[in-house]
């Protein structure tokens, strides 16, 4: 029986690199599910797609258009001083800046995750 994608889903997400520190430490990233249509546009400008239906953005700009549409904000997030780093937005856009604040690979984790709620997972698919 199918089950429906929630498009207006969303979670919080802690980097793996932050997993092993207290909760008060950890960097929060509030994520949202992508709409059909901006997962649409993605995957038709992804660069390889797996096997398993899922996508590896080897693009720097898919990876940066994905953060656009599936970040909602984060907490906690320090500079190198310990001060928050504030989540920037114009008209409830993010800006560009805010991916500056981001490791690559930090981008990356990201970006996998939000475009992984889109999939069902092998528990969902069993149901």
């Amino acid at each position: 029986m199918p089950i429906a994608v929630d498009p207006n889903k969303s979670w919080e997400y802690t980097l793996e690199c932050d997993r092993e520190l207290p909760p008060e430490q950890q960097t929060v990233f509030e994520l949202k599910v992508l709409s059909a249509r901006d997962l649409a546009a993605i995957q038709d400008g992804a660069t390889k797609g797996n096997v398993d239906g899922s996508l590896e953005f080897k693009s720097g700009s898919q990876t940066l258009r994905i953060l656009d549409l599936g970040v909602r904000g984060w907490r906690n997030f320090k500079d190198a001083d310990g001060a928050d780093v504030p989540y920037r937005e114009n008209n409830g856009k993010p800006r560009p800046e805010n991916w500056d604040c981001l490791r690559p690979e930090w981008r990356r984790e990201l970006a996998n995750a939000i475009t992984e709620q889109n999939r069902l997972s092998e528990e969902e698919r069993k149901n």
